[in-house]
């Protein structure tokens, strides 16, 4: 294996747009979303740091209503997109884990990076 496991086609993702998908890494589950903004993709784990809980506020929906911001459904709390930083809420400074991700042939991939054993 390549370490690049095809995720989703790029244009199936609107500019800006989240999606939420579920993964398995090195035998475990691990829930994700996905988001694409100013014309660059991201990744993170579907997981608030504050407590832990889903970021979604309906299933793979994220982003404020201006597509600016990661909010959390729990409590609030905003993340600038670009890296995850917590800008606003109770978990204020802390971040969002990264997922890592490629983009290439019009699909999105779910990246290994060179720490991260491959499949």
């Amino acid at each position: 294996m390549n370490g690049r496991q095809p995720l989703l086609e790029l244009e199936s993702l609107p500019d800006p747009g989240s999606i939420a998908l579920e993964i398995e890494r090195h035998g475990q589950r691990l829930a994700i979303v996905v988001i694409r903004h100013q014309g660059h993709v991201h990744g993170y784990l579907n997981d608030c740091p504050h407590l832990g809980t889903p970021l979604d506020w309906v299933p793979g929906e994220v982003l404020d209503r201006d597509g600016q911001y990661i909010v959390c459904a729990t409590h609030g709390a905003r993340f600038r997109i670009h890296d995850g930083h917590c800008i606003s809420g109770p978990c204020l400074g802390d971040r969002l884990t990264p997922v890592p991700l490629r983009v290439g042939n019009g699909r999105i991939y779910l990246d290994s990076p060179p720490d991260m054993p491959e499949e």
